[in-house]
């Protein structure tokens, strides 16, 4: 999902070919975006250029084995007890550059 462009592809058994998945979808069901290999669950409409979701039911993120012998990188270390959350929407985010800015309410 590319959040700067606003859309992105998502496969489907039940149908042939890949399947839009545009940003007005995702923000009806509260969020601004989808991470790569998440399994989202989603009603898919027929149109003249091919097959989009038109309703998002559920996003699971997903798996990540913790148990892993290598070692994570500093920004998937556990966060500390006490440390405060804070809720924020990502502005936008390069894949490329592996990074991004984040508003925070």
């Amino acid at each position: 999902f590319d959040v700067t462009r606003g859309f992105g592809f998502a496969t489907c058994a039940q149908v042939d070919g890949d399947v839009l998945l545009h940003m007005n979808v995702l923000r009806n069901f509260g969020q601004s975006s989808v991470p790569d290999g998440a399994s989202v669950t989603f009603d898919v409409q027929r149109t003249s250029r091919g097959f989009q979701a038109v309703e998002v039911f559920a996003i699971v993120p997903p798996f990540l084995d913790l148990d892993t012998q290598e070692e994570m990188p500093e920004f998937m270390q556990p966060v500390p007890d006490g440390t405060p959350f804070l809720p924020a929407r990502v502005k936008w985010f390069d894949k490329a550059k592996g990074f991004g800015f984040a508003n925070a309410f």
